[in-house]
Protein backbone atom coordinates (compact mmCIF):
# COMPACT_ATOMS: atom_id res chain seq x y z
CA UNK A 1 0.00 0.00 0.00
CA UNK A 2 1.15 3.74 -0.94
CA UNK A 3 1.13 6.05 1.32
CA UNK A 4 -1.27 8.26 -1.36
CA UNK A 5 -3.83 4.75 -1.55
CA UNK A 6 -3.92 5.04 2.35
CA UNK A 7 -4.92 8.65 2.39
CA UNK A 8 -7.11 8.33 -0.17
CA UNK A 9 -8.71 5.97 1.88
CA UNK A 10 -8.54 7.02 5.30
CA UNK A 11 -12.42 7.91 6.72
CA UNK A 12 -12.76 11.52 8.00
CA UNK A 13 -12.61 10.18 11.84
CA UNK A 14 -8.99 8.59 11.11
CA UNK A 15 -10.00 5.32 10.62
CA UNK A 16 -10.10 2.97 7.71
CA UNK A 17 -12.87 0.99 8.24
CA UNK A 18 -12.40 -2.11 10.19
CA UNK A 19 -9.62 -1.88 13.04
CA UNK A 20 -8.33 -5.10 13.88
CA UNK A 21 -6.94 -7.65 11.26
CA UNK A 22 -3.51 -9.01 11.45
CA UNK A 23 -4.17 -11.17 8.36
CA UNK A 24 -2.18 -11.11 4.89
CA UNK A 25 -5.20 -10.24 2.85
CA UNK A 26 -5.62 -7.67 0.89
CA UNK A 27 -8.48 -5.86 3.09
CA UNK A 28 -6.97 -2.08 4.30
CA UNK A 29 -8.23 -1.85 7.91
CA UNK A 30 -6.99 0.65 10.38
CA UNK A 31 -4.58 -1.89 11.51
CA UNK A 32 -2.61 -2.49 8.56
CA UNK A 33 -2.86 1.30 7.83
CA UNK A 34 -1.18 1.58 11.70
CA UNK A 35 1.51 -1.55 10.31
CA UNK A 36 2.13 0.29 7.36
CA UNK A 37 2.88 3.38 8.62
CA UNK A 38 5.51 1.97 10.85
CA UNK A 39 7.32 -0.04 8.46
CA UNK A 40 7.68 3.26 6.11
CA UNK A 41 9.36 4.72 8.97
CA UNK A 42 6.58 7.35 9.65
CA UNK A 43 6.10 8.83 13.15
CA UNK A 44 3.41 10.20 15.41
CA UNK A 45 3.77 13.61 13.82
CA UNK A 46 3.36 12.57 10.31
CA UNK A 47 -0.24 14.27 9.24
CA UNK A 48 -1.82 11.15 8.29
CA UNK A 49 -0.37 8.97 11.06
CA UNK A 50 -1.85 11.47 13.46
CA UNK A 51 -5.08 11.78 12.59
CA UNK A 52 -5.24 7.10 12.93
CA UNK A 53 -3.57 7.84 16.16
CA UNK A 54 -6.26 10.58 17.98
CA UNK A 55 -8.42 8.20 16.75
CA UNK A 56 -7.02 5.02 18.57
CA UNK A 57 -6.51 7.04 21.04
CA UNK A 58 -10.46 8.32 21.25
CA UNK A 59 -10.77 4.06 20.80
CA UNK A 60 -8.96 3.77 23.99
CA UNK A 61 -10.61 5.75 26.00
CA UNK A 62 -14.17 5.29 25.16
CA UNK A 63 -15.35 7.69 22.71
CA UNK A 64 -16.05 5.77 19.73
CA UNK A 65 -16.57 2.54 19.29
CA UNK A 66 -14.89 0.44 16.76
CA UNK A 67 -17.54 -1.70 14.10
CA UNK A 68 -15.76 -4.82 14.58
CA UNK A 69 -17.46 -7.85 15.36
CA UNK A 70 -17.25 -8.57 18.85
CA UNK A 71 -15.23 -12.16 19.40
CA UNK A 72 -17.18 -13.89 22.31
CA UNK A 73 -14.58 -15.90 23.07
CA UNK A 74 -12.59 -13.35 24.72
CA UNK A 75 -12.99 -10.51 27.37
CA UNK A 76 -13.41 -8.29 24.17
CA UNK A 77 -13.64 -4.97 26.09
CA UNK A 78 -10.24 -5.99 27.87
CA UNK A 79 -9.15 -6.91 24.56
CA UNK A 80 -10.09 -3.86 22.82
CA UNK A 81 -7.80 -2.10 25.53
CA UNK A 82 -4.63 -4.14 25.41
CA UNK A 83 -4.96 -3.76 21.64
CA UNK A 84 -5.55 0.17 21.06
CA UNK A 85 -2.72 0.92 24.02
CA UNK A 86 -0.33 -1.57 22.08
CA UNK A 87 -0.74 0.52 19.17
CA UNK A 88 -0.23 3.76 21.44
CA UNK A 89 3.25 2.79 23.03
CA UNK A 90 4.71 1.83 19.14
CA UNK A 91 3.98 5.39 18.37
CA UNK A 92 4.81 6.06 21.43
CA UNK A 93 1.83 8.24 22.13
CA UNK A 94 2.01 9.53 25.90
CA UNK A 95 -1.21 8.67 27.64
CA UNK A 96 -1.80 8.83 31.67
CA UNK A 97 -4.53 5.86 31.01
CA UNK A 98 -2.49 3.79 29.15
CA UNK A 99 0.54 3.96 31.71
CA UNK A 100 -1.97 2.71 34.28
CA UNK A 101 -2.80 0.14 32.37
CA UNK A 102 0.27 -0.99 31.58
CA UNK A 103 0.81 -1.52 35.29
CA UNK A 104 -1.61 -4.00 35.87
CA UNK A 105 -0.95 -5.66 32.80
CA UNK A 106 3.15 -5.86 34.40
CA UNK A 107 1.83 -6.88 37.53
CA UNK A 108 -0.10 -9.79 35.67
CA UNK A 109 2.67 -11.04 34.70
CA UNK A 110 5.17 -10.51 37.82
CA UNK A 111 2.94 -12.50 39.64
CA UNK A 112 2.70 -15.06 37.53
CA UNK A 113 6.45 -16.16 37.50
CA UNK A 114 7.39 -18.71 39.91
CA UNK A 115 10.92 -20.20 40.29
CA UNK A 116 12.26 -17.94 37.19
CA UNK A 117 9.52 -19.13 35.09
CA UNK A 118 6.30 -17.58 33.21
CA UNK A 119 3.48 -20.17 34.99
CA UNK A 120 0.19 -20.19 32.48
CA UNK A 121 -1.62 -21.58 34.91
CA UNK A 122 -1.06 -18.78 37.06
CA UNK A 123 -1.39 -15.88 34.58
CA UNK A 124 -5.15 -17.15 33.98
CA UNK A 125 -5.64 -16.90 37.43
CA UNK A 126 -4.10 -13.51 37.96
CA UNK A 127 -5.81 -12.14 34.87
CA UNK A 128 -8.82 -13.12 36.02
CA UNK A 129 -8.57 -11.24 39.19
CA UNK A 130 -7.85 -8.32 37.49
CA UNK A 131 -10.49 -8.53 34.77
CA UNK A 132 -12.97 -10.65 36.25
CA UNK A 133 -14.05 -14.46 35.92
CA UNK A 134 -14.27 -15.68 32.21
CA UNK A 135 -17.86 -16.73 31.01
CA UNK A 136 -18.14 -20.13 29.94
CA UNK A 137 -16.28 -20.44 26.47
CA UNK A 138 -14.12 -17.73 26.73
CA UNK A 139 -10.29 -17.49 27.10
CA UNK A 140 -7.24 -15.38 28.25
CA UNK A 141 -5.57 -13.17 26.04
CA UNK A 142 -2.69 -15.05 24.76
CA UNK A 143 0.48 -13.38 26.94
CA UNK A 144 2.64 -13.94 23.68
CA UNK A 145 0.12 -11.76 21.70
CA UNK A 146 1.92 -9.31 19.52
CA UNK A 147 -0.53 -6.61 21.54
CA UNK A 148 0.88 -7.85 25.01
CA UNK A 149 4.74 -8.15 24.08
CA UNK A 150 4.34 -4.42 22.59
CA UNK A 151 3.00 -3.08 25.39
CA UNK A 152 5.16 -4.01 28.34
CA UNK A 153 8.42 -3.51 26.71
CA UNK A 154 10.07 -1.44 29.30
CA UNK A 155 7.88 -2.67 31.89
CA UNK A 156 8.73 -5.37 33.60
CA UNK A 157 11.53 -5.71 36.42
CA UNK A 158 14.89 -7.47 35.26
CA UNK A 159 13.51 -11.02 37.45
CA UNK A 160 10.21 -10.73 35.03
CA UNK A 161 11.63 -9.50 31.85
CA UNK A 162 13.75 -12.93 31.56
CA UNK A 163 10.92 -15.09 32.54
CA UNK A 164 8.15 -13.88 30.40
CA UNK A 165 11.63 -13.59 27.47
CA UNK A 166 12.39 -17.52 27.72
CA UNK A 167 8.49 -17.89 27.30
CA UNK A 168 7.75 -15.75 24.00
CA UNK A 169 11.25 -17.63 22.90
CA UNK A 170 9.12 -21.06 23.45
CA UNK A 171 6.35 -19.61 22.13
CA UNK A 172 6.48 -17.40 19.78
CA UNK A 173 4.78 -14.65 19.10
CA UNK A 174 0.52 -15.05 18.03
CA UNK A 175 -0.30 -13.14 15.21
CA UNK A 176 3.51 -12.54 13.96
CA UNK A 177 5.15 -15.95 14.27
CA UNK A 178 3.85 -18.71 16.92
CA UNK A 179 6.11 -21.18 16.37
CA UNK A 180 9.56 -21.84 18.67
CA UNK A 181 11.54 -18.75 18.27
CA UNK A 182 14.62 -21.07 19.57
CA UNK A 183 14.50 -23.01 16.43
CA UNK A 184 15.65 -20.95 13.33
CA UNK A 185 13.46 -21.29 9.85
CA UNK A 186 14.87 -24.16 7.34
CA UNK A 187 14.64 -21.57 4.07
CA UNK A 188 15.79 -18.14 4.74
CA UNK A 189 14.82 -16.66 1.28
CA UNK A 190 10.99 -17.19 2.65
CA UNK A 191 8.67 -14.83 3.79
CA UNK A 192 8.99 -17.11 6.94
CA UNK A 193 12.31 -15.75 7.70
CA UNK A 194 10.49 -11.91 7.38
CA UNK A 195 8.46 -12.86 10.29
CA UNK A 196 10.40 -14.55 12.38
CA UNK A 197 13.08 -11.74 12.50
CA UNK A 198 10.16 -9.85 13.64
CA UNK A 199 8.85 -11.64 16.23
CA UNK A 200 12.74 -11.80 16.91
CA UNK A 201 13.02 -7.92 16.95
CA UNK A 202 9.91 -7.66 19.51
CA UNK A 203 11.03 -10.47 21.62
CA UNK A 204 14.76 -8.92 21.78
CA UNK A 205 14.32 -5.55 24.45
CA UNK A 206 12.87 -8.43 27.05
CA UNK A 207 16.28 -10.27 27.60
CA UNK A 208 18.89 -9.15 29.92
CA UNK A 209 21.63 -12.08 28.76
CA UNK A 210 23.23 -10.00 25.57
CA UNK A 211 24.52 -13.62 24.31
CA UNK A 212 21.18 -14.55 24.16
CA UNK A 213 20.41 -14.29 20.85
CA UNK A 214 23.60 -14.82 19.21
CA UNK A 215 22.24 -17.32 17.41
CA UNK A 216 20.01 -15.66 15.06
CA UNK A 217 23.12 -13.26 14.85
CA UNK A 218 25.27 -16.08 13.36
CA UNK A 219 22.49 -17.39 11.10
CA UNK A 220 22.04 -13.61 9.27
CA UNK A 221 25.60 -13.46 8.86
CA UNK A 222 25.95 -17.25 7.28
CA UNK A 223 22.78 -16.15 4.91
CA UNK A 224 24.72 -13.30 3.86
CA UNK A 225 26.20 -13.53 -0.02
CA UNK A 226 29.95 -12.59 -0.88
CA UNK A 227 28.97 -9.29 -1.49
CA UNK A 228 28.11 -8.52 2.33
CA UNK A 229 24.38 -8.33 1.47
CA UNK A 230 21.67 -10.34 2.16
CA UNK A 231 19.51 -11.58 -1.01
CA UNK A 232 15.67 -12.66 -0.94
CA UNK A 233 15.04 -13.41 -4.79
CA UNK A 234 12.17 -15.27 -4.20
CA UNK A 235 10.40 -12.98 -1.72
CA UNK A 236 7.12 -11.36 -2.74
CA UNK A 237 5.96 -7.14 -1.73
CA UNK A 238 2.95 -8.04 0.72
CA UNK A 239 2.33 -4.00 1.05
CA UNK A 240 2.74 -4.10 4.51
CA UNK A 241 6.35 -4.59 5.45
CA UNK A 242 7.96 -4.33 1.95
CA UNK A 243 8.20 -2.44 -0.35
CA UNK A 244 9.31 0.71 1.35
CA UNK A 245 11.11 2.15 -1.57
CA UNK A 246 8.43 3.27 -4.56
CA UNK A 247 8.51 0.14 -5.75
CA UNK A 248 10.43 -3.62 -6.49
CA UNK A 249 10.72 -3.02 -10.55
CA UNK A 250 14.04 -2.45 -10.00
CA UNK A 251 15.97 -5.41 -8.59
CA UNK A 252 18.13 -2.59 -6.43
CA UNK A 253 15.11 -1.17 -4.43
CA UNK A 254 14.23 -5.02 -3.32
CA UNK A 255 18.14 -5.40 -2.51
CA UNK A 256 18.22 -2.16 -0.63
CA UNK A 257 14.87 -2.47 0.85
CA UNK A 258 15.36 -5.91 2.54
CA UNK A 259 18.64 -4.96 3.31
CA UNK A 260 17.88 -1.71 4.97
CA UNK A 261 15.20 -3.97 6.73
CA UNK A 262 17.56 -6.86 8.29
CA UNK A 263 20.39 -4.39 9.61
CA UNK A 264 18.15 -1.78 10.63
CA UNK A 265 15.03 -3.31 12.08
CA UNK A 266 16.84 -7.09 13.27
CA UNK A 267 20.59 -6.06 13.67
CA UNK A 268 20.58 -2.56 15.38
CA UNK A 269 18.07 -4.23 17.96
CA UNK A 270 19.69 -7.46 19.22
CA UNK A 271 21.61 -6.93 22.31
Amino acid sequence: MKIEDLIKNQKQDGSFGAFHSMSKGNQITTEKALNRFFYLGLDKNNPVVEKTLSYVKKCFDGELEIPDRKEKVLQWDVFEKLMFGAWLVIFNVEHDRVKNLQLIWADIIRESVKDGKFNVDLYKTNYQRSFGKLKSGQRVIDPTSFYMVNFLRNQLDEYTSMAYFEYVMEKGIYYIYDKNLHDLPKVFDHKNTIYYLIAISLAAPYTRDRGSLNFVKEWLLNNQAQDGLWHMKNLKSDGIIFPTSSSWRAKENKLNDINNFIKNQIMDKLP
